[in-house]
């Protein structure tokens, strides 16, 4: 998910109150709230993972990749630092299954499908992406709650989503 502000029907000064609005309060009553969806997000991939041994249902992980809006150098946000940044992958190199395989090697191929040995393809079971799009609209909801909380934007400006249709 990303947010962006433009100058559209505005000027420098609105936008720059609401850049500072963003960076200084938005943070603050939203993290709890983007922690749980993320949480529910890990649970249901967690669900929709296939399992013959379990490890790499069990390898699947939430982290954040970036600033947060409990991080922040002084009584200010570091500038350019992103507020709020988390990912969902799954695999890594110390959870082994049965046949004592690192899940790293093989959840690639389980998410995304992968071609056997005479010639098809298996489709795989994408349960990451799957977890992310059931969540999307409550993501989506929450942080167009809080910008509506800071007053931010405006209703008679259509924004756009991260595929650049137009929603009210």
């Amino acid at each position: 998910m990303c947010m962006a502000l433009s100058e559209t029907k505005r000027g420098v000064f609105e936008t720059q109150g609401d850049i500072r609005s963003v960076r200084d309060d938005f943070p603050d009553f939203l993290c709890d709230e983007l922690d749980a969806i993320w949480q529910s997000i890990k649970d249901l991939a967690v669900d929709l993972c296939p399992k013959e041994s379990g490890a790499l249902a069990s390898s699947i992980e939430l982290e954040s990749e970036g600033g947060s809006g409990r991080v922040s150098s002084g009584s200010s946000a570091v500038q350019g630092a992103e507020f709020y940044s988390n990912a969902i992958y799954a695999g890594n190199d110390s959870t082994f299954n049965f046949e004592g395989q690192a899940t790293s090697s093989y959840a690639l191929a389980v998410h995304d499908g992968h071609m056997l040995k005479d010639g098809s393809f298996w489709e795989g079971t994408p349960f990451l992406e799957d977890a992310l799009d059931a969540y999307e609209d409550e993501l989506n909801s929450a942080v167009d709650r809080a910008l509506s909380d800071l007053e931010i934007g405006d209703s008679n400006v259509p924004s756009t989503n991260k595929l650049g249709d137009e929603s009210d």
